[in-house]
């Protein structure tokens, strides 16, 4: 499977696709495209062009952009907090750093790194752990406070995330919420 080089590679295919027909006429002509130029599988250009021509309407290329130029960049959101007193003068402490990506090429990396530190008079333990994913995001031809995206992670399931813009109609938001989750642009 290959991507888009940029957003605006795939608007231009989106305006082709709204050519050949509004509605589910182009819908079919994108997810043709998907699988022949970009060799997606079926089910992922299904779920890729339903997402990104939702509606397939006149103006659909213009909010696909819209949102993907609000949401290109790296988010991140840090918490930590105190889980117990142990006694004795010993304590633990949580702390977890989450972060995306969104890429211009259409592609994001996904990456949580959580760390429990035990300390106590007698010593102390820290369990670092961490996960990640990459893929493919897709930007909804639809606008309103939250949209959702639809992730690739492996270039054929897909699932949604929540992005909730907290009530920003800016151009840049520097805060958003992703999954209920608050981020800032880092």
């Amino acid at each position: 499977m290959y991507t888009f080089t940029s957003i605006a590679a795939l608007c231009r295919l989106l305006e082709q696709a709204y050519d050949a027909g509004p509605g589910e006429t182009g819908r079919t002509a994108f997810v043709d495209t998907l699988k022949k130029t970009f060799e997606f599988g079926d089910a992922a250009a299904q779920l890729y062009a339903g997402t990104v021509l939702g509606s397939n309407s006149d103006n659909s290329a213009g909010i696909v952009q819209t949102n993907a130029e609000r949401l290109i960049g790296t988010w991140r959101a840090t918490d930590a907090s105190s889980l117990a007193d142990l006694g004795y003068g010993g304590n633990a402490l949580s702390s977890r750093m989450e972060e995306w990506n969104f890429a211009d090429d259409l592609t994001y990396t996904y990456r949580l790194e959580r760390q429990t530190s035990l300390m106590s008079p007698y010593g102390s333990i820290v369990r670092p752990s961490s996960t990640g994913e990459g893929g493919l995001w897709v930007p909804p031809d639809r606008t309103g406070p939250q949209i959702d995206i639809l992730l690739l992670p492996d270039g054929t399931d897909g699932r949604k995330a929540e992005v909730d813009w907290l009530g920003s109609d800016d151009n840049r938001p520097m805060q958003c919420r992703i999954n209920g989750t608050r981020f800032l642009r880092f």
